[in-house]
């Protein structure tokens, strides 16, 4: 579109936002060092090695030809100054529309419900009843394994799982689209009669395809979540799109995040990370990462989160340390008397206000002013 008009109307202003660049997700979900090595890349030769000549052609074209270009944060802006060759006009950040947040009236209800579908869910799963006051956790996103961080949820509830200082459970949600057959008719069966599963998967929502060779069922596996009712920490894999029609929950993702009691994002790669914003806004508090743009953001204009928000210190090889740091934060959770939780939850509402619309869509109207000074 962009290429287009330059051609064939130069008089209509342009706008060029990239949310990721083709080569730093491409090197980022590849397992490789992206960040230490970020000006040692040869972008030529990486796009033909991964194969995406014509995207990272496309991209570069249409970041120098708009009349601006921007990017969400800053850390894409390194990237796209390494790769497209090209810093960006102006960061215009990710903001949170949240019209659609209960009010108070019917928060602690919605969330009641939400807790209460997520812990039948769970009980049925694992065939066993779960106490009412078990922390619910969850992480969500695209399935990047690596990129989003799913690797070192899964090590962190591991190492959990192994201390023995504290007789209360948790329950942890990978909410993770992956390519799944259907919702289980077994587990249909036994929430539609209000029983227990006696046999059967104790991890997975929804039937999954090529089962032995998911990453995330593997390092389940190597991290001896077994899933036991002894087990300090279960995991449940829910690998199907959560839009209120999945067969198993049958509520909107936003419906079920209000339940939570922590959220955990250690993303490698998140040129924003809309997902970490999306709890707080929900007042559940949340972890992400210094190498996430929102996280950046939160260490750039919220000086003290309390236990609302962890930004975690990540880089290309301190991963043990990253899993060190998010056990150490939920098992304080774990701990937490309720008044502790009432403000760590209202610590992490008060973070989300810095990243709503109606504090940064002024950056989008600055470029689109700047964008038809240069028409």
């Amino acid at each position: 579109g962009v290429l287009h008009l330059k051609k064939h109307a130069p008089w209509v202003a342009t706008s060029f936002t990239t949310h990721a660049t083709v080569l730093g997700r491409s090197i980022a979900g590849n397992s490789r060092q992206l960040y230490s090595k970020l000006t040692e890349y040869n972008p030529v030769q990486v796009a033909h090695e991964f194969n995406v000549v014509s995207k990272q052609s496309l991209e570069k074209l249409s970041a120098v030809e708009a009349d601006v270009f921007t990017t969400v944060s800053a850390i894409t802006g390194r990237e796209c100054f390494s790769f497209l060759g090209k810093e960006p006009d102006v960061i215009t950040p990710n903001g949170f529309e949240d019209s659609f947040v209960p009010t108070a009236e019917n928060f602690e209800q919605d969330r009641k419900t939400a807790r209460k579908q997520l812990l039948n869910v769970a009980s049925t799963v694992l065939g066993y009843t779960m106490a009412p006051d078990t922390i619910l956790v969850a992480t969500s996103g695209r399935y990047e394994f690596r990129n989003k961080g799913i690797d070192l949820f899964i090590n962190a509830l591991g190492e959990i799982n192994r201390k023995p200082d504290s007789q209360r459970q948790c329950v942890a949600f990978i909410l993770v689209p992956a390519y799944h057959k259907g919702p289980r008719q077994d587990l249909i069966t036994a929430l539609n009669d209000g029983k227990l599963l006696e046999e059967g998967d104790r991890y997975l929502t929804h039937g999954l395809h090529y089962m032995n060779e998911d990453p995330t069922i593997n390092l389940i596996a190597r991290e001896k979540l077994l899933n036991g009712q002894t087990d300090r920490v279960k995991v449940i894999f829910v690998p199907s799109y959560l839009n209120g029609d999945d067969g198993i929950f049958n509520m909107s993702y936003y419906q079920l995040l209000i339940g939570l009691d922590l959220t955990l994002f250690p993303s490698y790669y998140e040129p924003w990370g809309y997902t970490p914003l999306e709890s707080l806004m929900f007042h559940v508090p949340t972890v992400t990462t210094n190498l996430s743009g929102f996280g950046m953001w939160v260490n750039s204009y919220f000086k003290e989160p309390g236990n609302g928000c962890l930004v975690v210190e990540r880089t290309d090889d301190n991963e043990p340390e990253v899993v060190a740091r998010m056990a150490d934060f939920l098992g304080r959770f774990m701990a937490m008397n309720p008044e502790e939780v009432v403000k760590a939850r209202d610590d992490a509402w008060a973070v989300s206000r810095i990243a709503n619309w109606n504090t940064l869509y002024h950056f989008y109207t600055e470029a689109y002013a700047l964008a038809l000074e240069k028409s």
